[in-house]
């Protein structure tokens, strides 16, 4: 893969921000250094060279949206064709990097390694994590084992599925992992260790390849707390196409939520707010018309319907979606 360039991706971001002091660790700029100058500030990376690089963007994450998922993805795609490419690193923020990961990781047409990274520390900060994550998600892109693998993340000497990565923690440097299967590998000594490879469909074997620039279906979000009032379930359907729903435990719903939820007609996600664990089918779901995460989270579940719902399907058809991706 050597004779190959690795293609380096700036988005913004906590690795591309710039605080007051070494000691400023939370009240920074995200997204105030460009990946030029990022790829030169870490030491050896030009071993793992050469290099090719472009600023799609220079934001916090916050501002992550589906209109730059799009356009995201449609340049990666354009990137991974080039037979002069060997693998691709996307520098990101870490507060959406789970949802845009998985987002590539369902509409991105390639076998190469697409690896994704950042920082939970700005650069100017004392200990700063990106210059250590930026050479570790480098070495990963040029492994083989990393082939094939659908979107990777690496962060803080680890690799995740980008299905399963949740952000776990909200300042410690080791953030990310997921608590239900554990790290797919890890990076040592400049090598890429993987010991489980993602078994649902991803990126070349996935149906929703993004080709062109599309406006994706609204798709609404609701977590249940005790004793809500369900009109806010009318509120997010009325500007919606499709509605996950955030329940308690196995994705349990209160009685008064179910008996408003009969009246939504848009398609129904039955998800958990726990952040570990699946959502199962039980006799009701069939009946009052929902569809069951699995084990996608509220977040991951909003973008795997989105994309669903660029055309018309059955409930059972959406169903057959959430076992399949």
């Amino acid at each position: 893969m050597k004779d190959t360039k690795i293609m380096i991706i700036g988005t913004g971001g906590t690795i591309a921000g710039t605080g007051n002091g070494a000691s400023e660790l939370t009240e920074y700029r995200a997204g105030s250094i460009g990946v030029e100058e990022l790829v030169q500030a870490v030491p050896t990376l030009d071993m793992y060279g050469p290099f090719e690089s472009i600023q799609f963007s220079n934001i916090d994450s916050s501002d992550m949206s589906p209109y730059r998922w799009v356009r995201l993805a449609k340049l990666v795609n354009e990137v991974a064709r080039r037979e002069d490419i060997g693998g691709i690193v996307i520098t990101h923020g870490t507060d959406t990097m789970e949802e845009t990961s998985y987002f590539l990781h369902l509409t991105v047409n390639t076998d190469k390694p697409v690896v994704m990274t950042g920082s939970m520390r700005p650069a100017t900060a004392l200990s700063a994590d990106g210059p250590a994550n930026l050479l570790q998600a480098v070495q990963v892109a040029r492994s083989e084992s990393a082939n094939n693998q659908g979107v990777l993340v690496v962060m803080n000497g680890y690799i995740d599925s980008a299905r399963e990565v949740t952000k776990l923690h909200t300042t410690d440097v080791a953030t990310f992992g997921n608590t239900q299967l554990g790290h797919m590998g890890c990076v040592q000594n400049g090598r890429a260790y993987l010991y489980y490879s993602p078994c649902r469909k991803h990126t070349r074997h996935s149906e929703f390849i993004v080709s062109e620039e599309v406006d994706l279906p609204a798709v609404g979000i609701v977590n249940l707390y005790a004793g809500m009032d369900t009109e806010v379930l009318d509120f997010v359907a009325q500007h919606s196409q499709g509605l996950i729903v955030g329940g308690f435990g196995h994705g349990t719903l209160p009685q008064s939520v179910r008996d408003r939820l009969k009246k939504i007609t848009i398609p129904k996600v039955r998800s958990s707010r726990i952040g570990n664990g699946i959502v199962s089918s039980n006799s009701a779901d069939l009946k009052e018309g929902f569809i069951v995460s699995d084990s996608l989270s509220p977040v991951k579940a909003r973008i795997l319907l989105m994309l669903a719902l660029q055309r018309e399907r059955s409930r059972d058809e959406l169903q057959d979606i959430f076992q399949t991706y």
